[in-house]
């Protein structure tokens, strides 16, 4: 059986809330064409664009299995949020948690880069988090985490176990957060900045990004580095 919009395909085959009532809580799939296996319960099909409020992605080609209502493809796969875009090796989608896990995301948009092992896309909450050295880097500073999440509704970074670096500066705290659009990277929880030798430590450090200021705070302590020792 052929099909020319895999959307139509859906609206039988998974009846309820998948595309109907709450539908902005969960992924939708369209394409010009695909083909349904009646024996086997998958559809196959090419170029397929997968959708979930402003993510897109496009897949080169897509197995849908309508008896374990889960989706995977492998390949090229691109990926748009915004103005960020990125790239990923393979996905798989599950109805039943309605997640989406993918393997290698690397991503940029316009100041920042983007990279882990494996990301996993919650829909009903409305983030992501990354594992298998997820990185960021933002306006030259280059943070990398344990584990790293991304909230969509405010397009926030952030990350547990992180260290940071850029030229001339080193640092490292339990949690650190960056919002798209701003230019305040914030680091919390035993955090510590290096920069030239001199050491701060606090609770919380703030680090504006366009100026590279520093503003520290909670349980601050001060480590200067005498001048004949920098040189």
């Amino acid at each position: 059986m052929r099909l020319w919009v895999l959307v139509l395909c859906f609206l039988v085959l998974f009846p309820g809330k998948f595309l109907f009532g709450e539908e902005g809580n969960f992924l939708v799939v369209r394409t010009q064409e695909a083909e349904y296996d009646e024996k086997s319960g998958k559809i196959l099909t090419r170029d397929a664009i997968l959708t979930w409020k402003d993510l897109t992605v496009f897949c080169p080609s897509l197995e849908v299995d309508t008896k374990t209502q889960e989706i995977q493809t492998r390949g090229e796969v691109r990926v748009t949020f915004g103005d960020l875009e990125a790239r990923i090796e393979s996905l798989f989608y599950s109805r039943a948690t309605n997640t989406l896990r993918a393997l290698s995301f690397s991503g940029k948009a316009q100041d920042l880069v983007f990279a882990a092992q494996e990301g996993l896309f919650d829909f009903e909450r409305g983030v992501a988090t990354f594992s298998g050295n997820p990185s960021l880097s933002v306006r030259g500073f280059v943070l990398h985490f344990g584990e790293a999440g991304y909230i969509f509704a405010t397009r926030t970074w952030q990350g547990r176990d992180v260290s940071i670096s850029r030229e001339g500066w080193s640092g490292k705290a339990q949690k650190a957060l960056y919002t798209e659009g701003t230019n305040l990277l914030i680091l919390e929880g035993k955090a510590e900045i290096s920069r030239e030798g001199n050491l701060l430590r606090g609770e919380r450090i703030t680090v504006n990004l366009d100026t590279s200021q520093v503003k520290v705070e909670g349980n601050v302590e001060i480590f200067l580095v005498p001048f004949e020792e920098k040189r």
